[in-house]
């Protein structure tokens, strides 16, 4: 699927349907003043249509002083009749414009460089979401990371395209409650686990939740919080031994996923030049702000970005969720021939 968003010059860094951009009501720009404007017409109509009093006889007048008396009660009543037939309206449609209409519980996002990779290892890969998305009715949001470059500071630094591309994504779906990015270099290998029952219950959260663990591995002196609900955490995400991954993670659709995307946006983090670039921004987010860091969820590598090179707790296993290809677009790696080997061995469906 693929949905167009406004467009935004280079030199703008807000994230695309951020706070600073309201919706357009469709409502019209006249409304407050109508009741008003009805009010004066009845009047005037009523004015014109009693007779003159110039050459009245005295009688006559207060026949018609008496006229007007009812006709401007009447007036009144049909004014507030109509008022009260406002407020109701305006209550009932007058922000319709601004009401989430309903979507897919979860959506899965996905940014794909048609540049330096070819159409038929995208399509594979677009496949493997697509089978998953229509298994477990989930929504799938596939946009070219190409349509955002105009709004990073450095286009060689893809890892800050996944950003707007998951702003826009929300921004498209705002009925949804999950947003899932995965880079393209990854493969879900189990299709049969869904989001909810694997990772995002409560209950099944709060089984996962790394506590008390330094935020940037080994020795970090800011450590994740001991004693956070897992209902509180709205941003869940793996980390290896260097630290976050941001090859994946899922945002809970609310206004501290919007904010926590657009400060980590922030034209300034992306001119510092953090050496892991998007990831060191996010680590000095979540260690140098306590509310953002209430609100992450640290959970165990191979629950949803297992390494098939990986050492430890970080290795693909069979089974597992997600077999992540990090890092593979070196020259002493192959995406290509490391995809094309797990491909082979995904599972599929089961109906």
């Amino acid at each position: 699927m693929h949905f167009s968003i406004p467009s935004r010059s280079a030199h703008q860094t807000t994230l695309p349907g951020s706070p600073s951009f309201k919706a357009k009501s469709r409502a019209s720009p006249h409304r407050t003043g109508y009741a008003p404007s009805l009010f004066a017409r009845l009047r005037s109509l009523i004015l014109h249509a009693a007779p003159s009093t110039q050459s009245s006889t005295a009688p006559e007048k207060k026949r018609q002083s008496s006229r007007r008396t009812t006709l401007s009660v009447l007036v009144i009543v049909v004014f507030a009749v109509a008022a009260v037939l406002l407020t109701i309206m305006y209550v009932l449609f007058g922000n319709i414009a601004t009401l989430d209409p309903t979507g897919p519980h979860v959506v899965l996002v996905l940014g794909l460089d048609n540049t330096k990779y070819k159409d038929d290892y995208l399509a594979k890969i677009v496949e493997n979401r697509k089978e998953y998305a229509d298994a477990h009715g989930y929504g799938l949001y596939v946009r070219y990371v190409s349509d955002f470059k105009n709004l990073v500071h450095d286009v060689t630094k893809q890892g800050w395209l996944k950003l707007p591309l998951m702003r826009s994504a929300m921004q498209e779906n705002p009925g949804s409650t999950y947003f899932w990015y995965l880079d393209q270099n990854a493969i879900i290998m189990n299709p049969n686990l869904d989001i909810e029952s694997h990772i995002t219950d409560v209950k099944r959260l709060n089984s996962l939740v790394l506590r008390d663990v330094p935020v940037v591995p080994p020795d970090s002196t800011i450590r994740t919080y001991r004693h956070v609900p897992a209902d509180r955490m709205k941003f869940i995400i793996a980390q290896d031994h260097e630290g976050f991954q941001t090859g994946s993670f899922i945002l809970k659709n609310e206004e501290y996923s919007r904010y926590v995307l657009d400060a980590w946006f922030d034209k300034l983090y992306q001119e510092y030049k953090f050496q892991k670039d998007e990831k060191g921004a996010l680590e000095h987010l979540a260690q140098w702000h306590p509310t953002v860091l209430s609100k992450i969820a640290i959970i165990p590598q191979r629950i949803f970005n297992a390494y098939p090179n990986g050492v430890g707790e970080s290795m693909y296993q069979d089974g597992d969720f997600v077999a992540s290809l990090s890092g593979c677009d070196t020259p002493e790696r192959s995406c290509l021939r490391e995809f094309e080997r797990l491909w082979d061995n995904r599972g599929r469906v089961v109906n």
